[in-house]
């Protein structure tokens, strides 16, 4: 019943969306303005902004060719040559790149109110998950990172109460967490035992719920907007690929795995839309996308689909190499990581494409 419910309130949504609201048009003024008051990000090395720098784990990318196409050529952190997804939203809001939250200094985070980075390479839902990398910050630490920032820095720049929850109920949340408990657990029975006691319909049920009770907490903290990425098609990651399926294009047996996952946590986002007052949980699919993009790159500017642009140990590009030439033309900076022109298609489509993100886009969202 309310697995039927949630999917007839998000097309009456969808139908509201598409005959109601006028075709979006940003003036001048209003590209220069914050079209949101803060980005808080929440994830892996998709969305890392520096954070693994000041921890001790080898899930580190601060070193060149990293970030070879970000301003001032600033190995950052970042595992790709530019911009991450949750960079160009930053930038998409008209908002400054969010602090990464635990490399980012005390008198900093006070004056910061535009949002901040929890995000951690390697991390996933499950605190075990990537930690045979060393520490990272799992998904129920970020939450707590988050509760720590609003107690110590957010706080105190609100008059009141009142004017607390205004702010956080307009800012924005992007979650993009999943990946790596299958990466780095789910699919290395030698380190982990989740594939020998969990079947995968199972594992992303578990997933699932688990995800959905760490949005529910920040709900309870003040979000109210949320854009949750699904987790890409990673069979047709170049690493897995060459691992699982070497003469194909794509693992497809891990993206059925990563499809049960996907399912369960649109199901968990209608559900929490349903029992949650005033809010709004949006999925990025990035799985269709993704499948769009390698079956037909040319539509989308790249040419290269099949490898990474840089020189890589299978997980990390390798220290001071030289890249491809021709950056913009790959959808892999490496064999994990999407590219910053694979980034931009995505954080585009999100925020223009209602089939991309839905069950509106990104700026049918920050009009609510």
């Amino acid at each position: 019943m309310l697995s039927r419910f949630s999917r007839m309130d998000r097309t009456l949504v969808h139908l509201i969306v598409l005959c109601t609201l006028p075709c979006l048009f940003i003036s001048s003024r209003a590209a220069q303005k914050p079209l949101a008051p803060a980005l808080f990000i929440f994830g892996d090395s998709i969305v890392d902004g520096g954070n693994n720098n000041n921890l001790k784990t080898r899930a580190v990318a601060n070193y060149p060719p990293n970030g070879i196409d970000f301003p001032g050529k600033a190995a950052t952190g970042r595992f790709t040559n530019g911009y991450t997804v949750a960079d160009l939203f930053d930038k998409m809001l008209n908002l400054p790149l969010a602090l990464p939250y635990v490399s980012t200094k005390h008198i900093d985070r006070l004056e910061s109110a535009s949002g901040y980075n929890y995000a951690s390479s390697s991390s996933g839902i499950l605190p075990e998950t990537g930690n045979y990398l060393g520490k990272n910050l799992d998904m129920r630490t970020q939450v707590k990172l988050f509760q720590e920032s609003i107690d110590k820095y957010i706080r105190a720049q609100f008059r009141n109460t009142a004017a607390l929850r205004e702010y956080l109920a307009k800012s924005v949340f992007l979650i993009h967490m999943g990946t790596n408990d299958y990466l780095g657990n789910y699919l290395q029975p030698d380190r982990y035992n989740t594939s020998q006691l969990y079947r995968p319909d199972e594992y992303a049920d578990l997933l699932a719920r688990k995800l959905g009770k760490n949005l529910k907490d920040l709900y309870h903290l003040g979000a109210r907007k949320f854009v949750v990425f699904q987790i890409s098609r990673i069979g047709c990651y170049p690493e897995l690929v060459e691992k699982f399926k070497p003469k194909a294009k794509c693992a497809e047996n891990v993206n059925d795995m990563v499809t049960l996952f996907n399912n369960k946590m649109e199901y968990q986002l209608g559900h929490l839309t349903f029992i949650l007052r005033r809010s709004y949980f949006m999925t990025a699919n990035v799985f269709n996308l993704t499948r769009d993009i390698l079956d037909d790159p040319s539509r989308y500017g790249l040419t290269e689909t099949r490898r990474g642009c840089c020189q890589d140990d299978r997980f990390n590009c390798l220290r001071r190499t030289v890249p491809c030439k021709n950056r913009d033309s790959y959808y892999f900076w490496d064999r994990f990581h999407p590219s910053q022109a694979a980034n931009k298609i995505i954080a585009k489509e999100c925020f223009n494409n209602f089939k991309v993100c839905y069950p509106m886009n990104v700026y049918r969202l920050l009009e609510i």
